[in-house]
């Protein structure tokens, strides 16, 4: 397929097989997608002392959240296009594609959440912090995966970056609505989202070394970052899944609805300000509730101080600078 940016004078031919092994086309999607989850493991092999997390825990939990975030991914695309689909095989199907990525991450963190509480029985919120920083370096890369299959682009426009293919074609914005009018450039929303999350990624290392007060800061930072991003980015899409057609985009009310909830903890856990959450204990049968954990992940949720904040506070009260092994963790 043939793929250019007319004002800059690029053109670029790209096939979405990779290449073929005893008959199986490998894809470029998959390809891409593996490398951020390998360089995302790299980094959290590299900051483990930083976050004060074991990394045998910790890879347990990220094999089992790779897995489950595919098919979160893969259920959160199908149950907005259930109109698209004759048959369970095509929704399970997903070499043709149709992953969400906020699907992804929601059921990633669920079963992160599940193994660390009830598998591996470690601290929830630093394999969070660690996790929220690695999915950045995946989600940066893996965007270049709808490069090469040419979709997740935008409206048209007449920017100097402005892309066209043959794919480009068919979705164009008419009335707010997306129709096959005739080919134009339109915006690479695959290129403004991978350089936002590959930003956020440099910016979340850089708080995570010098400004990690409490522990949850980082996922909570992910969640707002990622959200502002995405509330933008989503807007200039023609492939979004719609909660109201043309009124309401799913993905783009879940960005502000996270940047909300994720923006207000995080401004009262930067401030030392307590949250009080609901909690129901479990309790013996016949005494007149449930025996359920209803907020089984919420009870380890508090703001606690890091041990790279609480070594750098210690340092700076008596008057020292912290070491370099502390400050390079």
């Amino acid at each position: 397929m043939e793929v250019s940016f007319p004002k800059l004078g690029l053109e670029f031919d790209i096939n979405r097989v990779a290449f073929t092994i005893f008959g199986l086309d490998i894809y470029w999607y998959a390809l891409l997608i593996m490398t951020g989850f390998l360089l995302a493991v790299l980094y959290a092999w590299r900051s483990t002392k930083n976050f004060d997390v074991k990394m045998d825990p910790l890879i347990d939990v990220v094999l089992v959240g790779l897995f489950c975030g595919i098919i979160g991914a893969r259920i959160y695309y199908v149950i907005f296009r259930l109109n698209s689909y004759n048959s369970l095989w095509e929704m399970i199907n997903i070499r043709d594609g149709g992953l969400a990525i906020y699907g992804g991450v929601i059921l990633a963190f669920v079963s992160g959440l599940i193994m660390c509480k009830y598998v591996e029985k470690i601290e929830i919120l630093p394999i969070f912090d660690i996790a929220a920083v690695g999915f950045l370096i995946g989600q940066g890369i893996g965007r270049w995966g709808n490069f090469m299959n040419q979709e997740a682009f935008g409206s048209q426009t007449n920017l100097p970056w402005g892309m066209y293919s043959a794919n480009t074609y068919y979705y164009e914005m008419v009335g707010g609505v997306s129709q096959k009018v005739g080919p134009t450039t339109v915006h690479p929303c695959f290129l403004y989202e991978s350089i936002w999350c590959l930003a956020g990624f440099v910016l979340l290392h850089f708080i995570s070394r010098r400004y990690y007060k409490f522990k949850g800061q980082m996922f909570l930072s992910y969640l707002v970052w990622y959200g502002l991003g995405r509330a933008w980015i989503e807007g200039l899409r023609t492939d979004s899944l719609w909660l109201v057609d043309n009124v309401i985009k799913v993905s783009q009310l879940l960005a502000i609805i996270c940047v909300l909830a994720a923006g207000t903890l995080l401004y009262l856990g930067w401030n030392d300000m307590p949250v009080k959450l609901p909690y129901i204990k479990r309790t013996e049968k016949g005494k007149g509730v449930a025996g359920l954990d209803f907020a089984f992940a919420l009870t380890d949720v508090s703001f606690q101080h890091t041990k790279v904040w609480q070594e750098a506070h210690e340092a700076s009260s008596e008057g020292e600078t912290p070491s370099e092994e502390s400050a390079d963790r």
